[in-house]
């Protein structure tokens, strides 16, 4: 999607306090495709679903991806900027049409941007500028073909209102907690806590698959075990059904026979 020409942004802490309504329309979409290419749509979906799931249980981190972030230039007049993929802490989760700083108060905190032949210009210019002054905290740059950057994944941190960029091949992000990795040339979000990348659908399918296969395989066992435990005790139970027979067997044996004694005498 297109991006505002990059002029001085105002800053947020002079947005109108005045009490704006969400339900005001603001468009959502220019017509323009969502990504350039097939892997750039894959990747994106990849990281907005990980990135997703990774915060699920955080009621304050939108994550989100390809819609309009609306904010104010230095003369007050609403523009857009259209992140592929964006973090914001301290806001509520919730679907939203439109990412408006007018109504959230609240700038993205971390921007990862799938860049290409023909946005790589924008990506580093325009939309540099505009996070930077935004105060977006970390700013990633990813070309999935490894054509258009060196190398292939980008990562700038924001000091004194401009991007000192990241050094290494793992880049940390210290908001998000994670690391940024090249997995066999593609981008992949590593998580140093649980020393686990963090899966794609493929995977989390595949995953879900086989713990589906091994309860199915121990409800199996158990149902087993349950059976001979079940066909034990019923065995238990015939046999002390037999053993009372027995031993009523033996007691009127008894009796008869001490009958027949004091019957003699």
């Amino acid at each position: 999607m297109a991006t505002s020409s990059a002029t001085a942004v105002y800053p947020l802490e002079f947005y109108p306090s005045e009490n704006l309504l969400e339900e005001d329309y603001l468009p959502e979409s220019d017509g323009k495709p969502m990504a350039e290419t097939d892997l750039h749509r894959l990747l994106m979906i990849y990281l907005l679903i990980a990135l997703e799931e990774y915060f699920r249980k955080d009621p304050q981190v939108y994550v989100s991806g390809n819609i309009f972030v609306y904010y104010r230039d230095e003369s007050k007049l609403r523009k857009s900027i259209c992140p592929d993929i964006f973090v914001v802490r301290g806001v509520k989760k919730k679907d939203r049409r439109v990412y408006n700083l007018d109504v959230e108060r609240k700038a993205p905190e971390v921007v990862i941007e799938l860049t290409s032949s023909e946005t790589k210009t924008e990506d580093f210019g325009n939309k540099r500028f505009i996070y930077a002054s935004l105060g977006v905290k970390e700013y990633f740059l990813y070309d999935p073909y490894n054509e258009t950057i060196k190398p292939a994944l980008r990562g700038f941190r924001l000091k004194n209102g401009d991007y000192m960029p990241m050094v290494g091949t793992r880049l940390r992000s210290e908001v998000l907690g994670l690391e940024l990795r090249l997995e066999e040339g593609r981008l992949r979000l590593y998580d140093p806590k649980t020393g686990e990348y963090l899966r794609t659908h493929e995977e989390s399918e595949a995953e879900r698959r086989r713990l589906g296969k091994r309860v199915a395989q121990e409800l199996r066992a158990k149902q087993k075990v349950q059976a001979k435990l079940a066909a034990a005790e019923a065995k238990a139970a015939t046999l002390e059904a037999e053993n009372a027979r027995l031993l009523a067997e033996l007691a009127k044996l008894r009796r008869n026979g001490n009958s027949r004694k004091n019957g003699k005498n």
